[in-house]
């Protein structure tokens, strides 16, 4: 048992892996077996790649049809049928692996997959466990490494412990390799100065249908400073995140040095909608939320601690907070917006609580504001 959790934690926690830039990887994924009909009859299973039932750029071949075809073909299993499928969203800055859960016959099958991107093909590391009866009997049925080259199909198969024969099928729908390769991550406190600002266009379905809220999106500026590239975090409505979008492509920052140098950069940034008299009160008593523009000076930072668990576990990436600073500038309050783990997410909570800005003042009169903070971990 001690050996099967061990083998259980490493399939959906391993070592993460250097990248140069956030990779985003949708992948596809079907699941077959044995229909109810057929009994669930044993055979035998083996793993193999197909090639190419995906053609890049165009609609997709990855069909039940073409699949079971193949697997009927192959694996000489002519009573098998689809029995689930799903659709995937890994990110490199997120858990390190995605899983599904598929139920037969009393039993739980999850299925963990586990990317590990190169240029050109994904290595996978691939774990099926099987659960059963009250006491949720875990067995690993499925724990391999493989080389998917772009393009191409993934089929495995693996067999239960009641013999019965099951295929696992699944493909990298879409990458995204290429935001912010060659940048240099910032947080919101080292953020060149933004020279250039067009403000967003108030979508009219958005204003009929009173929509409202914050849009944060990741945006890469050039070496000239000009924004280059951008992609949505988190939006309260599509609407809004492409007014957003729109608007942010139009803006233009001070050039970003490094020892002289200008270097491309990725950082966040936060556009709020707001429709005039609507109480944008929260809970937290915040009445002005701030556009990053808008930020007050930073005048105390204390960095925060990397938790010695996540160096080890080679846990990295960027926690983006909402923090309310009340008419001192001291910060108030605090919650997560997006993190790619919890140990990152409590260290940078416990950093930014002690930080402290020069008040907000409007009108001649210090407020209570509300903005957002990045704070990025990097293992060196």
């Amino acid at each position: 048992m001690k050996k099967t959790i061990i083998l259980l934690i490493w399939l959906i926690l391993v070592l993460a892996f250097p990248v140069r830039a956030e990779v985003a990887l949708d992948i596809k994924l079907n699941f077959f077996g044995p229909g109810a009909e057929t009994g669930g009859k044993p055979g035998v299973a083996t793993s193999f790649h197909l090639k190419p039932l995906v053609q890049r750029n165009l609609q997709v071949k990855f069909t039940a049809d073409s699949l079971l075809a193949e697997l009927r073909k192959t694996f000489n299993a002519p009573e098998v049928t689809l029995l689930a499928s799903s659709d995937l969203a890994w990110r490199s800055g997120g858990p390190a692996s995605v899983t599904q859960t598929v139920q037969m016959q009393g039993r739980d099958y999850v299925l963990v997959l586990t990317p590990l991107p190169r240029p050109g093909a994904v290595n996978f590391k691939v774990g099926v466990v099987e659960e059963k009866g009250e006491k949720r009997i875990q067995k690993i049925l499925l724990d391999t490494e493989i080389v998917l080259p772009d393009g191409e199909v993934a089929m495995l198969g693996f067999r239960d412990s009641a013999e019965h024969s099951y295929f696992i099928a699944f493909y990298v729908q879409g990458r995204d390799e290429e935001f912010g390769r060659d940048a240099v991550r910032v947080s919101g406190a080292v953020k060149p100065k933004l020279v250039k600002q067009v403000k967003p266009v108030y979508p009219k379905e958005a204003k009929e249908k009173r929509l409202q809220g914050k849009v944060i999106v990741e945006a890469v500026a050039g070496k000239d400073g000009k924004v280059k590239d951008v992609r949505p975090v988190s939006s309260p409505d599509p609407l809004l995140t492409q007014a957003a979008l729109e608007a942010i492509r139009q803006w233009a920052y001070d050039p970003f040095l490094v020892e002289g140098a200008p270097k491309e950069v990725m950082f966040t940034v936060t556009v709020v909608f707001r429709l005039d008299g609507v109480n944008s009160q929260d809970a937290s008593g915040a009445l002005t939320r701030l556009e990053d523009a808008q930020k007050p000076k930073l005048v105390r930072k204390v960095n925060p601690v990397y938790p010695e668990e996540a160096a080890k576990n080679k846990v990295q990436g960027t926690v983006v907070l909402e923090a309310v600073i009340d008419e001192s500038g001291k910060v108030k309050a605090l919650r997560m917006l997006k993190s790619p783990d919890k140990l990152l997410t409590q260290a940078a909570l416990d950093a930014v609580k002690a930080w402290e800005y020069e008040p907000f003042v409007k009108d001649g009169k210090a407020k209570k504001v509300a903005f957002t903070v990045t704070v990025t971990f990097t293992l060196k």
